[in-house]
């Protein structure tokens, strides 16, 4: 197969960000993520893709280039959690490893078993004359005193309406 044909079936798979990359840019990324992280990873995936090595150092500033590396990255991550699970299915299955209990219970979380509950408590409140009416009437229908009641919870049943007077002078502190 030509290494044009090649590079088309391979573009078919890329990233907005890795699209968006000239072929060499796009090989950078590929050989840094091959590379992984080692010191001189940049100048080694340059030199590899066709660029000087110390054009490494410019590449790695480059958005265009961190976009498509973030990109790369989400995929692998993406395609680690086979790891994970084979990883979690092996530890339950050996009866002698330390973290076996761990594992299954991890497992069983994951499709939906587990022991702890999550439960979702909503506190609806209303204003607190809408309260005060309501705990009146409440005592009232039985045959209590709207007013002890109020006191024994700390509210003092009192009427008051605002008045506004614009000439009237206002407050001042006696010392």
């Amino acid at each position: 197969m030509s290494k044009d044909l090649v590079t088309t079936i391979d573009r078919q798979n890329d990233g907005k960000a890795m699209s968006a990359l000239s072929d060499k840019h796009r090989q950078f990324v590929i050989e840094l993520m091959e590379l992984g992280p080692t010191k001189k990873a940049a100048a080694e995936a340059a030199e590899r893709a066709g660029f000087s090595s110390l054009h490494g150092y410019k590449l790695m500033r480059d958005q265009r280039i961190l976009e498509a590396i973030r990109e790369e990255s989400g995929k692998q991550l993406a395609g680690g959690v086979v790891i994970g699970v084979k990883t979690l299915i092996e530890i339950a299955q050996d009866e002698n490893h330390k973290d076996r209990y761990k594992a299954a219970k991890e497992l069983a979380g994951i499709n939906g078993f587990s022991a702890e509950q999550k439960i979702t408590v909503e506190h609806v409140t209303r204003d607190t004359s809408t309260m005060i009416v309501e705990i009146r009437n409440m005592a009232r229908e039985l045959g209590m005193d709207p007013v002890a009641v109020l006191k024994s919870i700390g509210i003092e049943d009192a009427e008051f309406s605002e008045v506004e007077n614009e000439e009237a002078a206002p407050l001042t502190r006696l010392n």
